[in-house]
């Protein structure tokens, strides 16, 4: 029973974990009054929990311009608050309002001496959205983990202007997913809702595709289709509980 037990605890804890990538931005449109973009979420948010987004490109060590007293960098930062459950797959639009969420567009950033919150001001000959969790004061100088990166460019490099941006798939990017695409850069691009149910890897796997991308003047609409797995740790629990239960019936006998 011993060997059930920790074999069970093994393939539990060998299973990959990506809470790092729990976004994936869906689509932007950078001609418009503002400009505008959406995401969805790879698992249900919980109230109070906050994202942050931002057109700055990623240098390989920090996003570009961030300081400890410039809170927006070079170009712009723009947070997002869940205001109640959210449902995995949910489509979110930066200029859409809703009871369930709201958009920080407005105001000094927490931690800076200048910079301000705002809408992404998207380049019509090239840029990157970057999807990321920070600390609350001074976030895009303190970024946590990166969740996606959409790219119009044909080409990920590290940044060195307001149209480049580069992907290190290490680091805090570790475990993120991005894609970059070779579209018309003026106007809109967005991920092709197939309507069919993916896990959230799955989901990480079709969003990297530049296949599966095209150019349109709307945004995707309708929820994307998550299929729920147990995480790692439920099935850990499960397996605890069973070995647990054979072993009292062991015992008993």
């Amino acid at each position: 029973m011993k060997k059930l037990f920790f074999a069970v605890l093994a393939a539990a804890l060998m299973m990959p974990s990506f809470a790092q990538a729990d976004l994936i931005v869906a689509g932007r449109i950078n001609n418009g009054t503002p400009d505008s973009f959406t995401f969805f979420a790879l698992r249900s948010l919980a109230a109070g929990e906050e994202f942050y987004f931002t057109d700055n490109g990623w240098t390989g060590t920090q996003f570009r311009g961030a300081s400890a007293t410039d809170g927006d960098g070079n170009e712009n930062l723009i947070k997002f608050t869940a205001t109640s459950t959210i449902a995995a797959g949910t489509l979110i639009n930066s200029t859409a309002s809703d009871p369930s969420w709201s958009w920080t567009t407005t105001g000094l950033v927490p931690g800076a001496t200048s910079g301000s919150f705002a809408n992404l001001a998207l380049s019509s000959t090239g840029d990157q959205i970057y999807a990321f969790s920070a600390a609350a004061s001074l976030p895009l100088f303190n970024p946590t983990a990166v969740h996606f990166v959409l790219d119009d460019t044909n080409g990920f490099e590290a940044s060195t202007s307001s149209n480049t941006g580069d992907f290190p798939a290490t680091g805090i990017f570790a475990g993120a997913a991005g894609v970059s695409v070779n579209f018309p850069v003026s106007g809109g691009i967005r991920l092709i809702n197939d309507n069919v149910a993916r896990t959230a890897a799955g989901w990480r796997t079709y969003a990297s595709n530049t296949a599966n991308w095209e150019a349109n003047a709307s945004l995707a609409s309708g929820n994307f289709n998550i299929s729920v797995v147990p995480e790692p740790t439920a099935l850990l629990m499960v397996g605890m509980a069973v070995a647990g239960c054979v072993v009292r019936r062991r015992r008993n006998g």
